[in-house]
């Protein structure tokens, strides 16, 4: 069966409540595995371009290089997967066009993004991403943020200067401290897990987390963990309920079945070691 029969997925996105134009932007290649979506800023239209850029680039970039990967293999120097480093090249790509874009058109000039790029492969999911969109997994009836957010908040619990409830109190959590297109040259986060039969995965623009708390996206998929379109409308439609400050995108996958392609993908690892 092909990968798309083993994984199902959803995906929705809404201006909000507030804003004139949406600024998000989502995609995916059900034959590849891959999820990617993206959050905008910058004046006038420029956040939609860059959204609008990183999308067309991440799909199109992984799907050429698919064809050059050997699907299984794991790079000795990082131990990570080659599809992961592709999905983080494609990322890297990215940012690579909207810097150039927004350093020769002035209308563009301070454009950025964030972004989200996720690949089910092998049984695993390889996750790269910059900036304060996320990425959740529900295994089970436990919800939990997968991916860190690049943000001012974090920055500063991470080094001890706060509390999280201190932080929350005190600092702007909106001040992304990572974003694609914004400086010369940027990180790409990247992660790579297990998938099980059953998981969904979430990834979403902080148009959701900034309205809606992670007990209640819990609640919700666990109600529509049988229909994902349902799922991707309630979430929506809650952020919207609780003010729609912002656009609103997701995108849902559930795990149906296996999908590996032979040995698991860590025992492969162990003989590198």
């Amino acid at each position: 069966m092909a990968l798309k029969d083993k994984v199902s997925t959803a995906l929705l996105s809404d201006v909000g409540r507030v804003r004139n134009n949406n600024e998000d932007a989502l995609d995916e290649d059900q034959d590849l595995g891959l999820l990617v979506l993206a959050d905008g800023m910058g004046g006038y239209n420029a956040g939609e371009i860059a959204s609008g850029i990183t999308i067309a680039t991440v799909v199109d970039t992984a799907r050429r290089e698919w064809k050059n990967l050997k699907p299984g293999e794991i790079d000795q120097s990082s131990g990570y997967s080659v599809e992961a480093l592709m999905l983080r090249h494609a990322v890297e790509t990215a940012h690579t066009t909207i810097y150039h874009v927004s350093q020769s058109q002035p209308q563009c000039a301070g454009m950025g993004t964030t972004v989200v790029a996720c690949l089910f492969h092998d049984d695993r999911l390889s996750i790269a991403y910059v900036g304060d969109s996320r990425l959740y997994r529900l295994r089970g009836e436990r919800l939990e943020q997968i991916t860190r957010d690049h943000s001012l908040l974090e920055e500063l619990i991470a080094r001890g200067h706060y509390t999280r409830e201190e932080a929350s109190k005190l600092v702007r959590k909106n001040i992304v401290t990572r974003a694609l297109g914004v400086e010369p040259e940027v990180a790409v986060d990247l992660i790579e897990e297990t998938v099980e039969v059953g998981d969904i995965i979430l990834i979403c623009s902080d148009g959701l987390t900034d309205m809606v708390d992670d007990e209640t996206t819990r609640l919700t998929l666990l109600r529509f963990a049988d229909n994902l379109p349902e799922a991707a409308k309630a979430l929506v439609d809650t952020a919207n309920e609780r003010g729609g400050k912002d656009n609103v995108s997701v995108a849902l996958a559930r795990v149906n079945g296996s999908f590996a392609r032979g040995r698991r993908w860590y025992e492969r690892l162990l003989e590198w070691f």
